[in-house]
């Protein structure tokens, strides 16, 4: 796997992040990062006494890092998975991957016809989803689980682009390169996730308290977005079946999305190394002042 196609994985995961499915998640996620308890955002139900904004950030932080961790853990098993797969069931599997596709892509729909109408997912199998929205504890342990649960429940509306790293996987040679694009996948979900909670930390308790209201109202606009992207995931799975069957009628939807990604890929091949350098030079310098910053706060505070 070069370092394009790393990036592009990166770039996917970062993009996936954002998805209406893990946003679910999101309000109790923000409120226990800048009140430390589930109910305080309200003004019902915590106790917590407000904190330096320094330590906020810290804290933010830390509870960052241990998703992002969650959700290297899901996605290192999946290429696990898809790495034994690769390797030793390639011609049996890549046949039937297609069909899977149409499949995800009618479910994807689905839920965002539920979304859209009832302003919340809701269905046979949701129940989980539902539990998992409950705000994370305190513990790293906690928030390892609830980031691996972000993970999972982000996969259904972000099959779309999954796929993409799937493709990346089975095409790979060799175990370390099929499992590279969803580690990139996951640290790119990881990223996006730790700049919502510095954000979200810097903003105060008004963001945490604006998103349960409106949370309705985004799950209905993700809904459409959902509906969107599973049509267009079931049209591209028939793209590929179709033509087995002498049907060449969606060949342009394949045609385009090859030309997209190629565009991307270049786009990453020109500018992608440096900027990503960058990047992450830049999120090491924030951390450590957050870290630096936490702790000048609290011993002003002692």
């Amino acid at each position: 796997m070069d370092l394009a196609d790393a990036a592009y994985a990166l770039l996917l995961g970062a993009v996936a992040a954002f998805n209406p499915c893990g946003f679910a998640l999101l309000p109790a996620y923000l409120t226990v990062i800048v009140t430390g308890s589930a109910g305080s955002a309200g003004g019902s139900g915590g106790d917590d006494a407000p904190v330096p904004r320094a330590v906020a950030l810290r804290r933010a932080l830390g509870f960052a890092a241990a998703m992002s961790l969650g959700f290297v853990a899901v996605f290192t098993a999946l290429g696990l998975l898809f790495g034994g797969v690769s390797l030793g069931l390639q011609a049996t599997v890549l046949p039937y991957v297609s069909y899977v596709t149409v499949v995800l892509g009618v479910l994807v729909a689905v839920l965002g016809v539920v979304m859209v109408r009832h302003g919340e997912l809701r269905g046979p199998g949701l129940g989980a989803l539902s539990r998992a929205s409950h705000a994370p504890g305190r513990t790293f342990a906690s928030q390892l689980a609830y980031g691996a649960s972000f993970a999972v429940a982000s996969l259904s509306c972000t099959i779309g682009l999954f796929l993409v790293v799937v493709t990346q996987a089975l095409a790979a040679s060799g175990p370390v390169a099929t499992l590279a694009p969803f580690v990139a996948y996951a640290i790119g979900m990881g990223a996006s996730v730790v700049l919502v909670s510095l954000a979200a930390a810097l903003a105060g308790t008004g963001l945490a308290a604006a998103v349960r209201r409106r949370t309705p109202q985004l799950m209905r606009a993700g809904g459409v977005l959902m509906v969107l992207a599973g049509v267009y995931v079931t049209v591209f799975g028939l793209a590929e079946i179709l033509p087995r069957f002498g049907i060449h009628a969606l060949d342009g939807v394949l045609l385009a999305t090859a030309r997209w990604q190629s565009s991307i890929s270049l786009a990453i091949q020109s500018w992608g190394t440096p900027v990503l350098v960058g990047l992450v030079l830049a999120a090491a310098v924030a951390s450590a002042w957050v870290v630096i910053a936490a702790r000048r706060a609290e011993r002003v505070s002692a």
